[in-house]
């Protein structure tokens, strides 16, 4: 599941469209509906990687036909009118927005630079890219907020569950971002770039080594809290607590505290479920503390996938060296300043 360089691409006329993956350092989940609605003031604060997934869009080869490749996956599929019922399955999100989108039919090439079930939002990613790219090929012009709504609505469909808004707003405008959680929809804040590129120096993504499904942590939790259990609702509470001493922590640039905070968030979450840390999780996080690490935080809802580290500048290659010997693999990844790109002829 470690980085990889995406496979060759064949040239071919249409649009293209990029954007970075994310790593949530604080207040995940409260992005949800309507989770930070019960708890606030609600923050979710994110960074965009350099980690950037590319959707390719051009016209079908003939008239009613779907073509959807997969070049990460090493998947394909061709529908031709009358298309038959959606299949399940890896390519059931790029077929919904294609069918959406491009009722004429279209050949839509996705790929990704980590697998799937990384934590970093590379599904909804891939979905906001594709859903930009369909729509520049279609002529279509609005908002590019507005795809943020559609593939998050599609992605709940594929997945059966409720899904949030900040891998998409992450990979739309790139950088850090803090979303602000009200009635209406969340208010996006955008940190300065000085202290992006400050925050960078400290951040080091690692590889847990095992991907996972989000949908079965991520629904623990909701439904925990939704029934009102009192151990998930102190334990939002908390994460809402540990996201906004996050935020006012980059602001102030005191990084100490925002590593206090990642670990705040992370203690709420093990506290909530037991699906969210595996025992070679918690074997990395407790080999970088013990090498000097500043915080530590599993990515998205955890059980697998990437973890993010806080760490003194000084002491990067050390605690990358304990992570090593723990079974992690630390990504030479730097954050993202911008956001989505649609390029075409």
């Amino acid at each position: 599941m470690s980085a990889r360089r995406p496979s060759p691409r064949p040239r071919a006329a249409g649009f293209v469209a990029r954007a970075g993956l994310r790593a949530d350092l604080a207040g995940g989940t409260l992005d949800i509906w309507p989770m930070g609605l019960l708890h606030p003031p609600a923050l979710t604060v994110a960074v965009t990687l350099d980690l950037v997934v590319e959707a390719r869009a051009r016209s079908p080869r003939r008239a009613g036909e779907l073509e959807l490749r997969s070049l990460d996956l090493g998947r394909r599929r061709r529908l031709t009118r009358p298309w038959p019922p959606l299949r399940r399955g890896p390519l059931e999100l790029l077929e919904r927005l294609a069918r959406d989108l491009s009722p004429g039919g279209v050949h839509l090439e996705t790929c990704s630079p980590v697998a799937a079930g990384s934590g970093l939002g590379t599904s909804s990613a891939l979905g906001l890219a594709a859903a930009a790219a369909l729509t520049a090929l279609a002529g279509r012009r609005g908002p590019r907020r507005e795809l943020v709504r559609l593939v998050a609505d599609v992605e709940a469909q594929v997945l059966g569950i409720p899904t949030g808004v900040q891998d998409h707003l992450a990979a739309l405008h790139g950088g850090v971002i803090v979303l602000e959680h009200r009635p209406g929809g969340s208010r996006l804040h955008r940190v300065e770039p000085r202290v992006v590129d400050r925050l960078a120096r400290h951040l080091l993504l690692v590889d847990g080594g095992c991907g996972r499904s989000s949908a079965p942590s991520n629904w623990d939790m909701i439904r925990r809290r939704l029934d009102g259990e009192g151990p998930a609702r102190r334990a939002l509470e908390r994460v809402a607590r540990a996201a906004r001493r996050a935020a006012e922590a980059l602001v102030r640039g005191d990084w100490r505290a925002l590593g206090r905070a990642m670990r705040a968030d992370a203690a709420a979450r093990r506290s909530w479920s037991g699906q969210v840390y595996t025992p070679r999780l918690e074997a990395i996080v407790a080999a970088a503390r013990r090498a000097g690490s500043w915080g530590e935080k599993v990515c998205g809802a955890g059980g697998g996938g990437y973890l993010v580290l806080l760490v003194e500048p000084s002491r990067r290659e050390p605690v990358a060296e304990a992570v090593r010997r723990a079974g992690g693999r630390p990504a030479p990844v730097g954050l993202r300043r911008t956001g989505l790109r649609v390029s075409g002829p």
